[in-house]
């Protein structure tokens, strides 16, 4: 390959830095992705554009989140913005348990978001 024919590839943020960052958690379904496996195993950690290119997301570090390859596959190139917002209104709930998981400090009023 030529040294310049994929020049956004050398700033790719590596799986091992998302790995640390989300620790080895993913984003979407909060399991812990299995760093020895490699895709397509349904646990094997990939990274993903939070906001997909092809929906204006950026190729940057900000916007490059740790999935797992299930939630990767599944997830496509839906904007997650609008998942959660189908998420709230069909299930406050459940978005408040599943902040509860990602920030245990999180403490949700006991009122409907609706």
């Amino acid at each position: 390959m030529r040294a310049n024919a994929h020049p956004w590839i050398a700033r790719l943020v590596k799986i091992e830095t998302l790995v640390a960052r989300f620790s080895g958690r993913c984003v979407y379904c909060g399991k812990h992705v299995n760093t020895g496996e490699r895709g397509p195993h349904p646990d094997a950690p990939s990274r993903d554009h939070f906001i997909p290119l092809s929906r204006g997301g950026s190729r940057g570090a900000k916007n490059t989140v740790l999935a797992c390859h299930s939630c990767n596959q599944a997830k496509g190139n839906m904007d997650p913005r609008l998942i959660l917002f189908t998420w709230l209104w069909l299930s406050p709930d459940s978005f408040h348990a599943a902040l509860e998981r990602i920030d245990g400090d999180f403490s949700a009023p006991n009122r409907p978001l609706h």
